[in-house]
């Protein structure tokens, strides 16, 4: 048995595999036993994490923290060719590692009332009501907002039909939901032909039967046309920041300004708002491999409010499409560090490969 184990100490003394946390691999007994003193791993993987976080695709998609799982969510897709997948799901406990779930919507219970696949959606958690998580999407005919619910982040998922109709707006289109819920407070954002609007809502319900929304006052114009795809994140009541794509020179891009409460006026570092023509400050660009970030999903800030971790779409160079023909989005997570004063310190790239911090 110890020549068993000298034998294999001595392998792993060969190549580059040893892995740091190992001290040295001198046979110090002569018996190949504690020839390998054990420090702490200093492995990668214990302090970073790899990019992208989910492949092949989670296209449009959006990420929400339930009561004790992270839950990602894909528009309709393919990712085998000819198995459809009713907006798939995601579960995770760390944003870093994803295991796939079920489909958020069975093949009854799929909405019908709309034309085409379910491309753009968002969810949100919440807490106070006992019907947990709302989910708010648009078609490929971008005509309406449906919204729907569930007790579980990646569901099942009960239809309740439409909730805003872009003619209602008076606008062509309308599309890229986001949800956003501020303790009691509930917030829709969506894209029209002429900008994005926040618009409030009321949320109602215990049970299936009673489950309601409906709207709350006139919508707010927080962003000009040009902007899209918005995820808001609050760093406290009255620093709360909102992200953004807009076509950049090279693809998409992840931009985003400040503002004093959720409603904004959302502003870029030298005061002028997204919702008179300011294009905001760059938060994310292009890499030479992962290129056009775009589609914000949600932000989360870590504990010691450091950095920020922001969940977000890219397209890989030469590789944009599945077998199935469906749009290849692979689902990247970015930590950007924090100045003092809030903004942050660099412009982060899309990029594959280790990735560090760690979300905490």
């Amino acid at each position: 048995m110890k020549a068993i184990i000298k034998f294999i100490a001595a392998a792993a003394c060969v190549g580059a595999m040893m892995p740091a946390g190992f001290s040295s691999c001198t046979d110090m007994d002569g018996d190949g036993v504690d020839s390998i003193v054990w420090q702490g791993s200093q492995n990668p993987e214990n302090t970073s994490f790899r990019n992208p976080v989910w492949e092949p695709s989670l296209e449009a998609g959006t990420v929400v923290k339930g009561a004790s799982m992270y839950v990602a969510i894909s528009a309709e897709t393919q990712w085998t060719s000819g198995l459809t997948s009713i907006c798939p799901t995601l579960t995770s406990n760390n944003l870093m590692n994803w295991q796939r779930a079920n489909d958020s919507f069975t093949a009854d219970g799929r909405p019908a009332w709309a034309q085409g696949r379910i491309s753009s959606l968002s969810v949100d958690y919440a807490r106070t009501l006992r019907i947990n998580y709302w989910m708010f999407y648009t078609f490929d005919d971008a005509k309406a907002v449906g919204y729907a619910f569930a007790t579980s982040g990646q569901g099942p998922y009960t239809d309740k039909g439409e909730l805003i109709t872009a003619e209602s707006i008076g606008s062509q289109t309308i599309r890229d939901p986001f949800f956003i819920v501020v303790s009691t407070n509930y917030y829709l954002c969506y894209t029209a032909d002429d900008g994005v609007y926040m618009q409030r809502l009321t949320i109602q319900g215990a049970n299936a039967n009673s489950a309601n929304v409906r709207l709350n006052g006139t919508a707010t114009k927080i962003a000009a046309q040009g902007i899209s795809d918005v995820a808001v994140y609050r760093r406290s009541a009255t620093d709360v920041y909102l992200l953004f794509t807009v076509e950049g020179t090279n693809g998409t891009e992840i931009r985003y300004a400040r503002g004093g409460n959720i409603t904004g006026p959302f502003l870029d570092k030298s005061g002028q708002s997204v919702a008179e023509g300011s294009r905001g400050e760059l938060l994310i660009e292009g890499g030479q491999e992962m290129l056009s970030p775009e589609n914000p999903m949600r932000v989360f800030l870590n504990s010691e409010q450091t950095h920020i971790f922001v969940a977000y779409n890219a397209t890989e160079a030469g590789n944009s499409q599945m077998k199935s023909g469906f749009a290849r989005k692979p689902m990247l997570v970015s930590p950007i560090e924090l100045a003092e004063d809030g903004w942050a310190t660099a412009v982060a790239k899309a990029q594959k490969g280790w990735t560090e911090p760690r979300f905490e």
